[in-house]
């Protein structure tokens, strides 16, 4: 029927804009527009655009964000890439359903003299091997039938660019937990006269 082979045109179409979008993206020079940011907020901005594209049947996502958590310096667009990515590969990590927690955390460090601000995703999924593991921010590593490879290697430079780390727990079959840590920004005092 030609209708269905046309939606597989565009469904094709779509797909491979997506793919050379993410190759482009990688290539650039990555820019930040680094601004004082409320992490809070940008999670439920991100949720807003997994939401509309729908969470998976049978998959549950709670939300634990600390009230008063400081405020980061960064980009509020990368920001919101790297949560709207966590959050798609955790869908894709529990096809039968599963749970989904998006914690956010504020953690002094007594040994830096700063404090840390952490957002975690964290799944009951599939969980990640060993082997993966070490290959996770490769650019074009993907155990994805239709993946790029792009996604991670892509959030690992915007944490960089905006002075973060990412790391990751998981164990084969035990769920895998994502979390961007960021140093809080420091806000100076003024004189209230």
């Amino acid at each position: 029927d030609s209708k269905e082979f046309l939606g597989v045109i565009v469904e094709e179409v779509n797909r491979l804009d997506e793919v050379v979008s993410q190759f482009l993206d990688y290539a650039r020079p990555l820019k930040s527009a680094s601004t004082l940011l409320d992490l809070n907020a940008i999670v439920k901005k991100a949720a807003l655009v997994w939401e509309a594209q729908g969470v998976p049947p049978g998959v549950e996502v709670h939300f634990a964000l600390a009230p008063d958590l400081p405020a980061v310096a960064a980009d509020p667009q990368q920001m919101k890439q790297v949560f709207i990515n966590f959050a798609l590969n955790a869908f894709e990590a529990m096809p039968n359903g599963g749970r989904l927690d998006i914690s956010t955390s504020g953690t002094p460090d007594p040994f830096m003299g700063v404090e840390h601000v952490r957002v975690s995703f964290k799944d009951t999924g599939q969980g990640i091997g060993t082997a993966e593991m070490k290959r996770l921010f490769i650019p074009f590593f993907t155990t994805k039938e239709k993946g790029t490879g792009l996604g991670l290697a892509i959030c690992q430079r915007i944490a960089e660019a905006n002075g973060g780390t990412i790391e990751v727990r998981s164990r084969k079959g035990k769920g895998a937990t994502f979390s961007l840590r960021l140093v809080a920004a420091r806000i100076e005092a003024t004189d209230a006269r």
